[in-house]
């Protein structure tokens, strides 16, 4: 295999495949325009969520039976694509048309939430493959440098197309990405490609729920809540400091770009300090992020804070991964990320359900305050978790440890 070559063929696919998440963060200026009030949307994004439930479980133990998170992919591309392309006429429409339109969504949903987890897994092992070696920073960068290009992108010319247009450009970056995807070795996936396909009674899941997967799968449920309340509702603190919905794009932009540094440093961050303590400096950083919104008041606070955003992002999505990867049972790793997006996406729906009428309750600034306290939580949890465990069965990975790590 030809590693510079596979590196570039990643890279692409990522760098197009974040036009898709782009797209997929103006649902909320979407349902908006379209006249879908706070409290409404709560509720949407509560079925969307609700999706993920099974969505989730369905693609991680389907990617562990056919031993191929590359063929999963390019199958939730091919669905993404064809749902996005329905939206935008079903959005012209009321009554039956628009309850269509929102049960097209949570097929959309359905394909594009796990694809994300299918194409970190895919970096997770070109990182690990034993020939290749393509350290995970590298590729996904592209990913953030992606994400912020189409995001600034997005805002001139949205100003000229109805935002409904942007589901048209959803499906065609889902389209590029499966093609890309397409052309890309199997054997890009190592060790998880050359094994046999297995029988869906002979994958050991009870294995899966020990001390340290269930104990991160609290800390996921305790991160998600107020980090999705944030994804959700970020386009209401807009106005609190003057500016509309066309700045969102720009600010898309800024966090993206500001997650290229921490990735590019990640392998040598994680050498140092390990896979647990990004999740805890990812949480400070969001904590302070939430009081930006809350507190600051000039449009350059909004600006700072996708900063953090981006630094704190970057720390997550790229230890996360990393982190469980290391601490799933052999064989199960997809499934294992599956069960904890899914138990996570369970808490997302019940919270997604209040959180609009949260929002319009307290006003947007004392919400994003509660945000902030509530994103603490999941750094306590976190701490007690390794304090605690230090007495428990050992860490599969002592790069898992949050202390007492060995030194390199």
């Amino acid at each position: 295999m030809n590693r510079n070559k596979i590196r570039f063929q990643l890279s692409l696919t990522e760098f197009v495949y974040n036009g898709c998440f782009s797209a997929s963060n103006f649902l909320s200026v979407f349902l908006t325009a379209i006249g879908v009030s706070a409290g409404q949307m709560g509720l949407i994004t509560a079925l969307l969520n609700g999706v993920g439930i099974v969505s989730q479980p369905t693609w991680g133990v389907l990617s562990d039976r056919v031993r191929s998170v590359r063929r999963c992919f390019m199958l939730c591309m091919a669905g993404t694509a064809l749902c996005a392309m329905l939206i935008p006429p079903l959005s012209l429409g009321e009554g039956l048309l628009r309850a269509a339109m929102v049960a097209v969504l949570m097929a959309l949903n359905f394909f594009f939430h796990p694809s994300n987890m299918m194409m970190e897994l895919w970096l997770v092992h070109v990182n690990d493959h034993p020939r290749l070696r393509i350290p995970y920073g590298s590729v996904r960068s592209w990913a953030s440098i992606g994400y912020a290009l189409f995001s600034l992108l997005f805002v001139p010319v949205l100003r000229s197309l109805h935002v409904r247009f942007v589901y048209v450009f959803f499906a065609v970056f889902a389209l590029l990405s499966l093609l890309l995807a397409s052309r890309i070795p199997p054997e890009s996936e190592g060790e998880s490609a050359a094994r046999q396909r297995v029988r869906l009674r002979d994958m050991p899941f009870g294995s899966i729920l020990g001390y340290w997967i269930v104990g991160h799968i609290v800390f996921e449920i305790l991160y998600q809540i107020p980090f999705g309340w944030r994804v959700t509702y970020m386009v209401y603190a807009l106005p609190e400091f003057g500016a509309d919905s066309s700045l969102y794009g720009a600010l898309l932009f800024v966090s993206g770009i500001c997650e290229v540094p921490m990735l590019l440093l990640i392998r040598r961050l994680t050498q140092r300090i390990g896979w647990a303590w990004p999740l805890l400096l990812s949480v400070a950083l969001l904590c302070v992020e939430y009081s930006l919104y809350a507190f600051g008041r000039a449009v350059p606070t909004l600006f700072a804070a996708q900063l953090l955003r981006g630094f704190s992002f970057a720390l997550y999505v790229s230890s996360r991964y990393q982190y469980l990867h290391r601490l799933s049972p052999e064989g199960l790793e997809a499934s294992t990320q599956a069960l904890v997006s899914a138990v996570s996406a369970v808490a997302g729906l019940l919270a997604a359900a209040a959180g609009g009428f949260l929002l319009e309750a307290l006003g947007t600034r004392p919400f994003f305050a509660l945000l902030s306290l509530l994103q603490l939580v999941p750094g306590v949890f976190l701490m007690l978790l390794h304090l605690f465990g230090a007495r428990r069965p050992p860490l599969p990975d002592p790069e898992c440890r949050l202390f007492g790590r060995p030194k390199a």
